[in-house]
């Protein structure tokens, strides 16, 4: 199946608390972050802009990159997401501030963090497949399995994507005016990239 790549990127000159939500359908199946869950009671999210309308079910933080897959119907879903220090995972669900019961009830899931200046890079993979009826269930478990920001810059973004059956590619997004035609140059570290253009995906090629 085809994949999302998304790349949500801030710049400040202070520090910001930066959240960054997907709404999704269905049922957790997994995830690589130890959370806390809200067991025994339920507080809002937040007191304005919305997030008072969000229960927070539960909460836990990680260094690591983040791994979420949930079942919609009959297909697998799964996030996953660059590592950055102290990422908070967040499962929250509306309904909150909702006397007469007017708001659907729809899970969400939100990555928090601290930061002037910050790119969320993730990939979301639909993948497998799911029959109770038939008591079958087939590759429960993405193929993605890491995403890395190698480089984030005024000039431009490169991210590095890693999976199964020899899955690596290389994602690099210009950060300044659009162009068709523009050469790009990104430096971070030692490492320098070059294309041309808005977007280039170096290193699709068919799975074997």
């Amino acid at each position: 199946y085809p994949v999302v790549i998304d790349l949500f990127r801030l710049t400040s000159g202070a520090m910001h608390q930066y959240d960054w939500p997907l709404h999704f359908r269905g049922q957790l199946i997994s995830t690589n972050v130890k959370y806390t869950a809200a067991a025994t009671s339920l507080v809002p999210l937040g007191k304005a802009s919305g997030y008072e309308h969000l229960w927070k079910e539960a909460s836990g933080t990680t260094d690591g990159p983040v791994q979420f897959t949930w079942l919609d119907g009959s297909r697998y879903y799964s996030l996953t997401s660059s590592a950055s220090p102290q990422t908070e995972l967040l499962l929250a669900r509306t309904g909150a501030g909702d006397p007469n019961f007017n708001l659907i009830s729809e899970p969400m899931l939100l990555l928090r963090r601290r930061a002037a200046d910050n790119l969320f890079a993730s990939v979301i993979e639909p993948h497998g497949f799911f029959s109770e009826a038939q008591e079958r269930s087939e590759q429960a478990r993405p193929r993605i399995r890491d995403v890395r920001v190698l480089a984030s810059t005024p000039q431009g973004s490169v991210v590095e994507i890693t999976g199964d059956s020899g899955i690596r590619w290389t994602v690099l997004v210009t950060n300044e005016s659009a162009s068709r035609t523009a050469t790009r140059r990104v430096s971070a570290g030692s490492q320098t990239w070059e294309w041309t253009g808005n977007v280039v995906v170096r290193g699709v090629t068919a799975p074997r």
